[in-house]
């Protein structure tokens, strides 16, 4: 502009996004060094917007290759989930196997262990123990009696009441007997010492070490209570709910010097026992092992022809038992079929009587 209007000047600047003002006369090399930098700048927004557009491309990319890599994640997840779960069925499958073996050795109702187990699962978690700590009381109540396998059949064989000092002092061997079974089994290093501590009481009268209250792991003490209570329950056949009753009431007795106050007290508040009365109606059907259904209750302990235990009565039938009972049965048949109680049953049983469902799971 030859017009040194300052005021048209700073319209045009403001109105039209001028960059440069330029009176005539110009200098040339002023004017050439401005167009330069024009350039150069223009240069540098086009240059931006095509690295924005890239960038934005490039973040569509990444976005849809982490969406992607989210699902295979979570799928690989999901995987390892149900492979962890795999494994902690047979595991527990392992675990209730070396159960039964402990239990050929010496008769008992049912499965003392199982019931053990299902009473010290309940009451760990009620008591809200970390998963690992919990598992390692079911372990221990499986396997708690392990050490009886090392026991003399002539001691086994005999009443509690016909038993001489000398056999009690081989009995009370039985705790440390099952500690060297599991103590150097990986990982069971926990287990062991509960088990060695099982028969332990809390004013120090127990065996095998006279440990007192504070002494005594809280994995043992659960299973003192359990195994206890089991022994007063079942030593004279299933029980009604007058010797469950009296059962709980052995631990209440006894409570503040055999077992711990908290724990008996845990017990009673939480109904524990009521799960083990069974219904004295003789009423029940016998079937072939494919003709078992999902939710039927088992009315006598199943065993094979040879004399393995395979699930005991008021066991609560699911599909993975039915399956394993199957598998058992085409190897070592069970001869007298499979005797379920009756249908129209009292549906409360169906809730007492259930013995080892959630514990080994399906």
């Amino acid at each position: 502009t030859g017009h040194a209007d300052w005021q048209a000047i700073v319209s045009a600047i403001n109105d039209g996004a001028i960059s440069y003002y330029f009176s005539k006369p110009w200098d040339d090399d002023v004017l050439l060094s401005r167009i330069r930098e024009s350039l150069a700048l223009h240069v540098a927004q086009s240059e931006n917007k095509r690295l924005t557009e890239l960038l934005r491309d490039r973040n569509k990319e990444l976005s849809l290759l982490n969406a992607d890599l989210d699902r295979r994640v979570e799928a690989q997840t999901d995987r390892i989930k149900q492979q962890h779960k795999e494994l902690q069925r047979s595991f527990m499958e392992t675990i209730k196997a070396f159960s039964t073996l402990v239990e050929l050795r010496f008769q008992e109702v049912g499965s003392h262990s199982q019931r053990v187990a299902k009473i010290s699962r309940k009451m760990a978690l009620s008591l809200n123990l970390p998963e690992q700590d919990a598992q390692n009381v079911v372990v221990a109540a499986f396997l708690h009696d392990i050490g009886k396998i090392g026991l003399a059949d002539s001691i086994l064989q005999k009443k509690r009441e016909a038993l001489t000092q000398e056999d009690l002092d081989a009995m009370a061997r039985h705790p440390l007997l099952g500690q060297s079974c599991l103590y150097h089994v990986s990982g069971f290093e926990e287990v062991a010492f509960i088990v060695r501590n099982h028969h332990e009481n809390i004013d120090g009268s127990g065996y095998p070490d006279g440990l007192v209250d504070n002494q005594i792991p809280l994995g043992a003490k659960i299973i003192r209570i359990a195994d206890a209570f089991d022994h007063e329950a079942f030593d004279r056949g299933y029980p009604n709910m007058m010797v469950i009753n009296e059962a709980s009431a052995h631990l209440v007795r006894y409570s503040g010097t055999l077992y711990n106050q908290g724990l008996v007290r845990l017990f009673i508040d939480r109904n524990i026992a009521n799960d083990f009365a069974f219904d004295e109606s003789p009423a029940h059907d016998v079937y072939a092992p494919n003709e078992l259904q999902d939710g039927m209750i088992v009315a006598e302990d199943i065993r094979t022809r040879s004399g393995m235990f395979l699930l005991p009565k008021g066991a609560r039938l699911s599909r993975g038992m039915i399956r394993r009972i199957g598998k058992m049965h085409a190897v070592d048949p069970i001869p007298r079929g499979i005797h379920v109680f009756k249908q129209n049953s009292k549906e409360a049983e169906v809730a007492k009587n259930d013995i080892v469902q959630n514990l080994v799971g399906r």
